[in-house]
């Protein structure tokens, strides 16, 4: 039995064997067949693919790249941001994007370009014969940079549109070819704030004009980087980014509260009174650093060549382009810096200073003031035309007396006191930060007349800057040391590392402590007589008025320098006003009144205390009296 049965399974298995063995004969054939069939397509395939892979590679290029975004482009760098010395922010940026159109893939299908012009028109309101135009004269491009600067709310109108359509699977349109570069503007957040000091860019933020922006460019400027793609042989996409090196942030001196304060009070009194130009600077006269900067037209630093705030439609469409350029060469230009003037009575400490110095006078010295001097046949007379009658040298300085000033330089010489004017950075380049600096003229030493020695002692023709002026105040109350003038403190990387620190450079000895005390004192009275006053307070001081050229004109520029707390000097303050729009133009004591205003302010920000017992600190004169063109009272 069980013989019987394992000779019949071997039998039976040996059957199935057999027939399995016919049925691989009956398919082979077949898939053989089949076999070679689909062998053969697939080389037909691989030939198609390779043919156009070679013959159509930059086609499918640019599908693919314009898929992934981009094949090499430019990653714009962010100029470098413009700070206060707090680190509040004058100068940044924005990004915005330039729109980029790509004539090749929008003709590339008739399903893309209809639907891709439509959503530019409907989107941004362009005009749709212009933009097909451009499209079929560059139908082999794949960039043309359409429009500028669109802002992010913009550039999300169009992507919006686009998403909604190349996602509807229900239609063939497609919306292809269209995207956006990336760029950035430069923005000035307090618009007309320390705009003569600051200056602006180029529209591309490339280039700076003017002021900070363009003194400090090689700083601000960074380097773009840039994304490589390459499609490898294996089609692969490749990117290489380069990132880009974003410019350093300068970080200035300046304090934007101070700066805010003194530019109140410079447009209130334009408000009112009105000037040709006006400026006010205020430095630290222990470092040289600027504090605040400023000079009166403003202009928005957003919109630097919007001339609307400053004519009619009508005037505007008036001018020439050359005289378009001449005013704005004039509004863009900074008046602390680069318009040397004569500085008139405010000269008159540094002639008693360089007198005092060379031992030529001293503190005890009397003086005659009859009401004029006779120099070289010409009769020079004193403000106070009926005299002064006997001054001290203090006296000569409190009452600004000419006549007296006179007799000093003729004591000093000539060669003494060009020396000193040279001494004090007068009519010469300080090196500040700045671009356009101006020097200024004075007389050579040799050339200088009678006549020109004692016109020059009371600030008469020769000229200045504000700018020097201001540097050379500081030197004479602070003890003697002449500073650099600096607008800057330190450049920094996107870090916040410092690659740069600017530190205060002193430049020479003017004067020694013992005149330094001497003219503190006497400016302290000068300003105690003064609109500029301020009750509790010690400010010294020294008012200026200079009879512009040509004369008969009879144009002036009227000024005042004035520091506090005097016998501790923090703040060194120069107010200028050229040509007050008033009928009498010497007369107003305007510079003393906006300094007493302006001062006022900065010692409630900067809980300046009293520094003179048993007074209060409120203002000594109404405002509503008269003063003469010394900033003094003009008494009934």
């Amino acid at each position: 039995m069980s013989t019987y049965r394992n000779d019949n399974q071997r039998k039976k298995v040996k059957n199935e064997e057999s027939t399995n063995r016919k049925f691989p004969r009956f398919m082979g054939k077949r898939l053989t067949l089949a076999f070679f069939v689909i062998m053969a397509a697939m080389a037909a395939l691989m030939v198609v693919v390779i043919v156009r892979a070679t013959t159509k590679y930059g086609d499918y290029s640019r599908q693919v790249l314009e898929q992934q975004g981009y094949d090499n482009v430019t990653i714009p760098y962010k100029r470098g941001n413009i700070t206060d010395k707090f680190g509040n922010v004058l100068a940044t940026n924005e990004k915005v994007y330039n729109l980029i159109l790509d004539p090749y893939i929008i003709l590339s299908n008739e399903n893309i370009t209809e639907p891709t012009v439509n959503a530019l028109v409907s989107c941004y309101g362009y005009d749709k014969e212009e933009i097909m135009a451009i499209l079929h004269n560059n139908s082999d491009s794949n960039y043309y940079r359409y429009a500028k600067s669109l802002s992010i709310e913009e550039k999300e109108r169009f992507t919006t549109i686009e998403d909604a359509v190349n996602n509807d699977y229900t239609v063939r349109d497609q919306i292809k070819g269209v995207w956006f570069e990336d760029e950035y503007r430069r923005i000035y957040p307090y618009d007309t704030m320390a705009c003569d000091l600051i200056g602006f860019t180029s529209s591309d933020a490339t280039d700076g004009y003017y002021g900070l922006e363009k003194y400090y460019n090689d700083a601000l400027t960074g380097n773009d980087g840039r994304i490589y793609g390459v499609i490898n042989s294996d089609t692969n996409y490749d990117v290489t980014v380069k990132n880009p090196d974003d410019g350093y942030t300068v970080v200035t001196t300046i304090d934007v509260n101070l700066q805010n304060i003194i530019e109140k009070h410079m447009a209130e009194f334009n408000r009112k009174i009105g000037s040709k130009n006006s400026a006010v600077l205020i430095m630290d006269p222990n470092n040289g650093e600027v504090l605040a900067m400023a000079s009166y037209p403003v202009f928005n630093l957003n919109a630097p060549y919007d001339l609307t705030p400053f004519f009619t439609d009508t005037e505007i469409e008036l001018m020439t382009p050359e005289t378009k350029t001449e005013f704005l060469s004039g509004l863009w230009s900074n008046f602390v810096v680069s318009h040397p003037y004569e500085p008139g009575s405010t000269a008159k400490p540094l002639t008693v200073a360089s007198g005092l110095e060379e031992n030529k006078i001293s503190p005890e010295n009397k003086y005659e003031c009859d009401g004029y001097q006779l120099i070289g046949g010409w009769r020079i007379r004193c403000h106070i035309r009926e005299g002064h009658g006997e001054l001290s040298l203090t006296d000569a300085i409190v009452n600004s007396c000419n006549d007296a000033l006179m007799q000093i330089s003729a004591q000093i010489g000539s060669n003494i006191f060009s020396s000193y004017q040279h001494r004090f950075g007068l009519g010469q380049l300080t090196g500040i930060d700045l671009p356009a600096e101006e020097g200024g003229l004075l007389y050579a030493a040799d050339d200088m007349k009678e006549i020109d020695l004692a016109t020059n002692s009371f600030g008469q023709n020769f000229t200045a800057t504000v700018l020097q002026m201001t540097a050379a105040y500081s030197s004479i109350i602070n003890g003697g040391t002449y500073y650099e003038p600096h607008v800057v403190k330190k450049i920094v990387d996107t870090n916040g590392n410092i690659v740069d620190e600017i530190k205060p450079v002193v430049i020479r000895k003017t004067v020694s402590g013992t005149t330094s005390e001497f003219l503190v004192d006497a400016m302290i009275k000068t300003v105690d007589n003064n609109a500029a006053a301020i009750r509790g307070y010690s400010i010294g001081g020294k008012t200026g008025t200079a009879q512009k050229l040509p004369r008969d004109d009879m144009t002036y520029i009227v000024s005042l320098a004035t520091f506090w707390p005097a016998k501790n000097p923090q703040y060194m303050m120069f107010v200028v006003i050229d040509e007050p729009n008033v009928e009498d133009q010497s007369l107003g004591g305007y510079p003393s009144l906006i300094s007493h205003d302006i001062i006022q302010d900065i010692i409630a920000y900067a809980d300046i205390k009293p520094d003179r017992e048993g007074e209060i600190a409120t203002t000594p004169f109404p405002t509503d009296i008269e003063y003469d063109a010394e900033g003094v009272i003009i008494e009934d």
